[in-house]
């Protein structure tokens, strides 16, 4: 792997719009099966069934995982899976029972400034400039004014402190997960690495969804189970997959676009879904947030 990410062509600009679906769309599966399941077993869930898919991936294109005696590949592995798969997972779910989620869109949408700070300093192709810096900053002013409506009635101070600062800290893990992902043996097979720490990620998650296992039992309608399948092999399965590879193309301060695109899918799917309204500052927001793609996309003059 080159350590200087390439211009993003058409197929990493392709990938980057997959990802934002994937993620973007698992606000609709999230939505429904949380009626039924608590946070920790749904999420244990979409784990599970996202490792499976992408153990059968490694069987398909025959990318085996690291072996067990390669403690630093799995070290990292592990942090992969726990900071950038299933905390930040827990930490939105419990900050979400009390934060409106315009105002936890805006904290999860500071991943990409954290991506930014940390590959100043730890990723010598990835340095920040002017237009990358100016890029990143108008990103989250566009989703800051996507929310605004929102955040009018249930603002800042409306919310406890705690969650607020729950999301703040799954932001950074988002973000810091970004760039250990470049920390990974290059020679991995993407999929070999997407199956690692997503099954690294299942298996932490089993005490917490067992301990959140309700005394009544679970009973799953069809439109429930199809959340879950939707959740693991789309939004965790093939999410993590382009993900890494995105991030081994053209880095992570590219890829962590994707930060600040997903909410505004996620609009767009409650709308045509759950027939939730648009906010009126949609597509003033999204054309402010365009822009600073195309500034953070722009290698050029420092």
């Amino acid at each position: 792997m080159s350590e200087t990410p390439k211009r993003p062509g058409v197929i990493d600009w392709a990938l980057l719009i997959i990802l934002v679906i994937l993620w973007g769309s698992a606000y609709a599966g999230t939505h429904i099966g949380v009626e039924v399941l608590p946070p920790a077993v749904l999420v244990a869930a979409r784990l599970w069934v996202g490792a499976i898919v992408l153990g059968l991936g490694c069987v398909a294109m025959r990318a085996p995982l690291p072996r067990l005696s390669d403690g630093r590949t799995w070290g990292v592995l592990t942090l992969i899976g726990a900071t950038g798969t299933l905390f930040p997972f827990l930490l939105i779910s419990f900050a979400q029972k009390t934060v409106p989620s315009a105002l936890a869109a805006i904290y999860i949408a500071a991943a990409p400034l954290t991506v930014a700070i940390l590959c100043h300093f730890l990723v010598a192709s990835e340095r920040l400039n002017l237009k990358r810096a100016v890029g990143v900053a108008v990103g989250f002013g566009g989703v800051c004014l996507l929310f605004a409506p929102a955040l009018l009635d249930h603002g800042v101070a409306a919310a406890p402190l705690l969650p607020q600062m729950l999301l703040l800290l799954a932001a950074v893990l988002y973000g810091s997960t970004s760039v250990m992902v470049r920390l990974v043996n290059p020679s991995l097979h993407p999929v070999a690495m997407s199956c690692g720490f997503v099954l690294v990620a299942a298996l932490l998650s089993v005490p917490l969804a067992v301990h959140a296992w309700p005394d009544a039992g679970i009973v799953l309608e069809t439109r429930h189970i199809l959340a879950v399948l939707g959740l693991g092999v789309l939004s965790t399965g093939v999410a993590n997959l382009v993900y890494v590879l995105t991030i081994r193309r053209v880095g992570p301060v590219f890829m962590s676009n994707v930060g600040n695109l997903a909410p505004f899918w996620s609009i767009l799917v409650g709308a045509v879904a759950f027939q939730e309204a648009l906010p009126a500052t949609t597509f003033a927001a999204l054309a402010i947030l365009l822009f600073g793609v195309w500034l953070v996309q722009r290698q050029g003059a420092r």
